[in-house]
């Protein structure tokens, strides 16, 4: 079985988001399960053909009204034998960025005709693209009627790539097939939407985790897609994302301060340390972590609202973010308000990223809503305990200490300040009896948050998708 896994970025060669980490990850695990897998992506101007010894393949042709559009094909392994195509089109992708140029939907749209292209000359059996950037993937497959069959995983649904209905001529679908993933924007003005189409036409649709593939059935989290999602129901499947737990491991990582398994004396020297580098006071407060980006969707607000009654239970926090102004100049504020109780660091940095996992005691999520989540599988495999919303991959992968006897975490469900700091008080409790916080640390660090259950689940869905 051959399977391609298609996307906007894969990492370590084009980073942003969480996809980035999926597409870099679960093709190892699955390469593992004895699936021929195969990852495309753009080659964006960031990515060093010689730093990822990249060799030049061929070219890629995509016919468009008035024009062909080439693509040079370039081909690398990883070090676990994965292969990774990349999509050269330096007027698209020679510009630096990822996303966020004004003609992204043509960009992705043509590169997605390259992929199938690319997909029909190889003879992939399967095509597994992922959100709105590959959404028309299934739907240029179905239109040519090629035999190849889809999966479409949605990682947010919250971004659908909407674009102008001036878009119809350069994907050259039939009408009939264009029509069902066009739709009318809220002035009245039509749009194409390629998450949709990925919708409609993909063999089976995945989400990220089971909570959010029901979630997102509602009108609450459908993003206006939710009466689509209830059409194609019989297709829809919620699969955990995993961790890869080679890279994330605290037993090796070089970045944290004491290297740890499931010690709790090494777990505390991480602590400690982590509080002398940020500048907080030394001694036994425990460290509410957090790690992500500073908007509502994660519940930076709720934290906000929350800070001054957490500080004033006697609890320290550690902040590494970047995102809304507003949440980082509030976040700010309140550094300078509790000098050595609250220390913020405004950016992204790796590094300090994983000190926090491994130093803090606790590790704040409390999400609006969230597909899947990393944020909260890092923590746990660092044993930073999780205080998070019950939503999405959040409540499928932390369980309440307080209501089962297997709990890793702690869990709320309004996303309140008050129901923030409800759970922390009750973190609290466990917290001040070292013995009994130990035993949640321990589970913390034992819980599976790896591909290897996740792996197997798509494994079966490509084959049932062969069947169809």
């Amino acid at each position: 079985m051959r399977v391609l896994m298609v996307g906007a970025e894969c990492a370590p060669y084009a980073k942003v988001g969480g996809l980035a980490d999926v597409l870099g990850s679960l093709p190892k695990y699955l390469r593992k399960l004895g699936v021929d897998v195969a990852t495309a992506v753009p080659l964006y101007s960031s990515i060093s053909p010689t730093e990822f010894n990249l060799v030049r393949d061929k070219d890629i042709v995509v016919n468009v009204p008035r024009r062909e559009i080439d693509f040079g094909l370039w081909r690398g392994k990883d070090k676990y034998g994965v292969e990774h195509a990349f999509f050269s089109q330096p007027g698209y992708f020679g510009r630096g960025r990822v996303y966020g140029e004004p003609d992204d939907a043509e960009r992705f749209f043509a590169f997605s005709q390259a992929v199938v292209e690319f997909a029909r000359q190889e003879g992939f059996d399967v095509v597994h693209a992922n959100d709105w950037h590959t959404g028309v993937v299934p739907l240029l497959i179905k239109d040519k009627n090629l035999n190849i069959k889809t999966v479409f995983t949605v990682h947010n649904l919250a971004y659908q790539g909407q674009c102008g209905a001036d878009m119809n001529d350069f994907l050259g679908v039939s009408p009939e097939n264009l029509e069902l993933v066009k739709e009318l924007g809220n002035d009245g003005v039509e749009l194409i939407n390629p998450m949709k189409a990925g919708l409609l036409f993909a063999d089976y649709i995945t989400t990220v985790s089971p909570t959010y593939a029901k979630e997102i059935l509602t009108p609450d989290f459908g993003m206006g897609l939710d009466s689509v999602l209830r059409q194609c129901q019989d297709r829809l499947v919620g699969i955990l994302n995993g961790l890869d737990t080679e890279v994330f491991d605290p037993s090796t990582d070089p970045h944290i301060y004491v290297n740890f398994s499931d010690e709790w004396d090494k777990k505390k020297a991480n602590t400690q340390a982590l509080k002398q580098e940020l500048g907080l006071e030394e001694g036994d407060s425990p460290v509410l972590g957090m790690v992500g980006r500073f908007v509502e969707q994660k519940g930076i607000d709720i934290v906000v609202d929350a800070l001054n009654e957490l500080v004033h239970m006697g609890t320290q926090v550690a902040a590494l973010g970047t995102g809304d102004k507003k949440y980082e100049t509030l976040f700010q504020e309140a550094a300078l308000r509790y000098p050595g109780r609250v220390a913020l660091k405004v950016g992204f940095d790796p590094v300090l990223a994983n000190r926090i996992y491994a130093g803090s005691t606790h590790f704040l999520m409390p999400s609006r809503f969230e597909p899947c989540g990393l944020g909260q599988m890092i923590a746990l495999r660092y044993g930073s305990v999780p205080v998070v919303r019950k939503t999405g991959g959040l409540a499928d992968t932390v369980f309440d200490a307080d209501e089962t006897d297997v709990g890793n975490g702690f869990v709320f469900e309004e996303p309140t300040a008050e129901g923030l700091v409800s759970a922390v008080k009750r973190s609290l409790e466990w917290y001040r009896l070292e013995e009994r916080w130990m035993v949640l640390f321990k589970r913390a660090v034992s819980s599976d948050v790896s591909w290897n259950k996740s792996a197997s689940l798509y494994v079966d869905l490509y084959r049932k998708a062969l069947e169809v």
